[in-house]
């Protein structure tokens, strides 16, 4: 059972911001690693990006980023060591911290009147497991799922039948970093995603 455990109140040194946590059971890519996806709206100015960043640092962790300017929000991804505490990693009422590696993915549709649709399927009660959220962005939706609970295969299906009923196509944006297995799993998955295409899946084992 998904629990929610909420912080609020907390302050960093130099932000006065509060936290608000949405833990997720996963299972992390590496061995002796945990993950933390921050989701952003907009895009982080230097020093809210060097603030992170020193947070991982200071753990033997690492912050990688993905900025999204044409759909109007930003992801990171912590990467640190398995047992770390983050008390001073401090929450801006912009942002949601979820206590998982999460996927972020845009949709836009080529007809715009199917955008409502796709948010009260995408957003509703009756949503897929494992979807978290799913927010406005200009000209489409944005979706962020935990991967360990449900899968993409799912998600997109749901988006296409959707569509179909407008006569629309699609365009589809990945818009957070991805973990090694993760990349993996979706590789695997063997589904057509020209968005998550094999050259992402080597920059991240670069990266590695």
């Amino acid at each position: 059972m998904r629990r929610s455990c909420a912080i609020r109140g907390s302050v960093s040194p130099s932000i006065d911001i509060h936290a608000e946590f949405f833990p997720v059971e996963t299972t992390n890519a590496r061995c002796n690693v945990i993950y933390r996806t921050i989701s952003i709206a907009g895009s982080p100015d230097d020093s809210r990006r060097d603030a992170i960043e020193g947070i991982a640092r200071a753990r033997n962790g690492r912050a990688m980023w993905r900025l999204n300017p044409s759909a109007g929000r930003s992801y990171a991804l912590l990467e640190l060591p398995d047992g770390t505490d983050l008390p001073e990693l401090s929450i801006a009422p912009t942002e949601v911290a979820y206590e998982a590696a999460v996927i972020a993915w845009a949709v836009f549709p080529t007809v715009p009147e199917a955008l409502p649709s796709l948010y009260a399927a995408l957003g509703g009660p009756g949503r897929p497991v494992g979807v978290l959220a799913c927010r406005p962005c200009p000209q489409g939706a944005i979706v962020e799922w935990d991967p360990d609970s449900g899968g993409i295969e799912i998600i997109m299906k749901v988006v296409d039948v959707e569509l179909r009923r407008f006569c629309s196509g699609r365009r589809a944006q990945l818009l957070s970093p991805l973990t090694p297995r993760l990349s993996a799993k979706i590789a695997a998955s063997g589904m057509s995603a020209p968005e998550i295409a094999a050259d992402r899946i080597l920059e991240l084992l670069i990266d590695a």
